[in-house]
């Protein structure tokens, strides 16, 4: 790999964890339950919470099959920001970082967030993954137990990401 490339992926990753919640909740095993951590600890589990309760910056998308890291480009989808990988079986959620967050409060102006819902409902179609996942916890693309890959992409803008989909 490139020096580029890598300085790439730590820039996105660097990213990611500035943006993560400051108390993210967070699981080594699910079974066990979720609980909430300071974000110095928290990113030394496997799973974590990558958007705060105020702000909506990633679009997280469940995809149980084996060949969930690479479906999107068969299904014309726009590639994602980041891809985490579980290496067992290969299910990945799929993160698509937004360049404006979207508030996410009850003061929230209710436009951007009916668009910021059909967005990802209708990218979540295209991508055929999994609507029972609510997005709250996240495979961590921080953690070493994850194949993660990092796009040179980028961050989307909600009518960049709409103009993909149906």
């Amino acid at each position: 790999m490139t020096e580029a490339y890598h300085a790439n992926t730590a820039r996105q990753l660097d990213l990611f964890k500035s943006r993560a919640p400051k108390k993210p909740y967070c699981a080594s095993d699910l079974d066990w339950g979720v609980k909430i951590r300071p974000l110095a600890s928290a990113i030394n589990h496997k799973y974590i919470q990558a958007n705060g309760p105020t702000h909506k910056y990633w679009m997280v998308f469940d995809i149980d099959r084996p060949s969930a890291a690479y479906d999107w480009e068969d299904m014309g989808a726009p590639e994602p920001t980041i891809i985490t990988v579980n290496p067992r079986n290969g299910h990945a959620h799929l993160f698509y970082g937004l360049e404006v967050s979207v508030r996410t409060t009850s003061d929230a102006r209710g436009a951007p967030l009916r668009f910021a819902g059909a967005v990802e409902c209708a990218l979540r179609a295209l991508l055929w993954a999994d609507a029972g996942y609510c997005g709250l916890i996240a495979k961590n693309p921080l953690h070493s137990h994850w194949k993660t890959t990092v796009s040179g992409r980028g961050y989307y803008d909600l009518t960049e990401l709409s103009e993909w989909l149906d």
